[in-house]
């Protein structure tokens, strides 16, 4: 009779180990700091897999090496086969193994094979003979906007978007040569996740401005680009965030990464902001409360405490207990905001999308901001993810590999945390005298109705500290037909030949004052002339409609999405892209 105990690591390839090494050097820790950080992660220790080349993408599976020992050292859960020999102790972790028996999950000690199968998969584990890459992926299905007349439809009302998740989505799938889900392509989040250079904010929390050109990709058409920036905010305000992390199953190929998303957000701050950190799986665990970040050492200590303990997800009482945790803590004085870490793939609790955004409609209401990190594929629920953001004063980016998260959760961190308008909707109204037809591109999903628009309590999303919104337009230009009939309605070309459009954006300010901001686009205001935002946004629409295979795409093609891609670069003075650009990714697509 023997028992056996279990010691769990992740594999890293050399390449991998020193990139590691690499990233938290460029996030500022210190050799003692780095060398902690890349020898755990959640509990498991990590190895470097000598000459080998290990996994070329950033999904590790956890991998347990079995230790004879004495029964009494191990966690006690025994495993009776059915057939004569030694008793088998299960590889479940003791934390959920007590949490299992304790919540009544397991009356008996299930036996033989089947046993051993049905642990595994409560443990996130395929159990043995089972696909491993069997897609359980979901996301919205949004029909596209559809081209109108202003003498039918003279306004469109939608939403702002400053998510990123579906261009980091698209880039991951294509720097790795896998096949594009055309339903995951969000056509606004290419075009927002450029830097563009728009005019800064004066007075107002937003910078409106204007531009427009010819349509590469449909003759005789043209592109009108209407750009918001939000205001430079105070970067001295305190943080005071609550990091929740899903510890689950489905996340345990995803949590080297998940280690180092959360020490980049770490290395961000300073003396002052503060950090609480909530595990959550079946059950929510809090690793630490109210940490100050002046000590960096303290705060690794906290990551590396961090365990992953398998089970199922119950992600609304995570979420439920990290507000409940910041509205105990709240600081008026601060940023006060939930990290949520994980592949979106609440199995327990509230799980559908309804249910999840009256859940976090209510939370919204707290005052308490809310970030989103996604990961994974084959489990990715980038649905439930992109409800929780846009109901709940949220933003929502994704993660596949070192590279999204220095963008992401690094560079644009200060812009993700600190809002500068809350709830910002968009009405553009244009004149049947000058505007014959026209269409807007992306936010498919964020259109809004006339009584959203004009609802104070309708929830969308904000805009941070410098934050670029763009709203690309495809239109003819001339007179207006009415194209459909109405009984009652009778509407006529007006004769004003000087105004395109009315621009009108409603929103809260950070304290929650109702506020409204107006623009009349005149034709003077937008003379046709070298411009440098509507060229690179002009690109991103076209590779994001041709990843999509939309029905609008006209004569796109990746050869003349090439000859795009060349001449933006050539107009920004691009020799040669960087690595992971948005260039760069076009590029590869294209095949240029």
């Amino acid at each position: 009779m023997f028992g056996r105990r279990t010691k769990e690591y992740y594999n890293l390839s050399e390449a991998q180990f020193e990139q590691m090494k690499r990233f938290y050097e460029k996030l500022g820790f210190n050799k003692r700091q780095i060398k902690r950080l890349c020898s755990k992660c959640f509990g498991a220790e990590i190895r470097v897999a000598k000459g080998g080349s290990g996994n070329d993408e950033w999904v590790f599976s956890r991998q347990i090496d079995y230790i004879h020992s004495e029964p009494e050292e191990e966690c006690g859960a025994i495993c009776e086969d059915a057939m004569e020999g030694p008793v088998a102790r299960c590889a479940m972790p003791a934390p959920m193994m007590s949490a299992a028996m304790a919540g009544g999950a397991m009356n008996a000690a299930p036996a033989g094979m089947m046993g051993m199968m049905g642990m595994m998969g409560m443990m996130g584990m395929p159990a043995p003979g089972t696909p491993a890459q069997f897609s359980t992926a979901e996301t919205h299905v949004s029909p596209e906007n559809e081209q109108h007349s202003p003498l039918d439809q003279s306004q469109i009302f939608f939403s702002a978007n400053v998510n990123t998740a579906s261009w980091d989505h698209v880039r991951s799938r294509i720097l790795r040569n896998k096949k594009i889900d055309k339903d995951f392509v969000r056509v606004e989040e290419i075009i927002n996740s450029y830097r563009y250079t728009l005019p800064e904010a004066e007075d107002e929390l937003f910078s409106i401005s204007v531009e427009k050109g010819d349509c590469p990709w449909k003759k005789d058409d043209k592109l009108l680009l209407v750009g918001l920036r939000g205001k430079k905010a105070d970067t001295n305000v305190r943080q005071n965030l609550s990091l929740l992390v899903d510890v689950s199953g489905s996340m345990d190929d995803q949590w080297v990464l998940t280690q180092m998303s959360i020490a980049a957000i770490v290395s961000k701050l300073r003396k002052g902001d503060v950090i609480s950190i909530i595990a959550y799986s079946d059950e929510t665990v809090t690793v630490v409360k109210q940490l100050d970040c002046e000590d960096m050492d303290a705060c690794i200590d906290a990551i590396m405490d961090i365990d992953g303990i398998g089970g199922c997800t119950n992600g609304s009482e995570g979420l439920d207990n990290a507000y409940k945790y910041l509205e105990k803590h709240f600081d008026k004085d601060a940023n006060n905001r939930v990290f949520i870490f994980t592949d979106g793939d609440f199995n327990f609790g509230v799980t559908s999308e309804g249910g999840l955004k009256e859940f976090i409609e209510k939370k919204k209401k707290t005052g308490i901001y809310l970030s989103i990190v996604g990961f994974g594929e084959r489990n990715f629920k980038d649905n439930k993810m992109e409800t929780l953001a846009r109901n709940g004063n949220g933003n929502y980016t994704f993660v596949s590999n070192p590279y999204d998260i220095l963008d992401n959760l690094s560079d644009k961190l200060i812009s993700n945390l600190v809002t500068v308008a809350k709830d910002v909707k968009i009405s553009i109204e244009f004149n049947p005298a000058l505007v014959s037809e026209y269409r807007l591109i992306g936010y498919d999903s964020r259109m809004l109705t006339q009584q959203e628009f004009h609802d104070t309590e309708k929830a969308v999303d904000g805009i941070g500290s410098e934050h670029n919104v763009v709203a690309l337009i495809q239109m003819k230009e001339g007179k207006a037909e009415k194209k459909y009939s109405s009984r009652y309605v009778k509407v006529e070309t007006g004769d004003n030949d000087q105004e395109l459009a009315f621009v009108e954006i409603h929103y809260k300010s950070p304290d929650d004052k109702d506020m409204v901001m107006t623009k009349t686009i005149l034709l003077s205001d937008i003379k046709e002339e070298k411009t440098s935002s509507l060229p690179v946004a002009a690109d991103l629409a076209a590779f994001g409609m041709l990843v999509k295979d939309s029905e609008y795409k006209g004569d796109l093609d990746k050869d003349l999405l090439g000859k795009l891609n060349n001449d933006c670069m050539a107009s920004l003075e691009i020799k040669e892209p960087a690595p992971y650009s948005h260039f760069y990714v076009i590029r590869k697509y294209a095949g240029v």
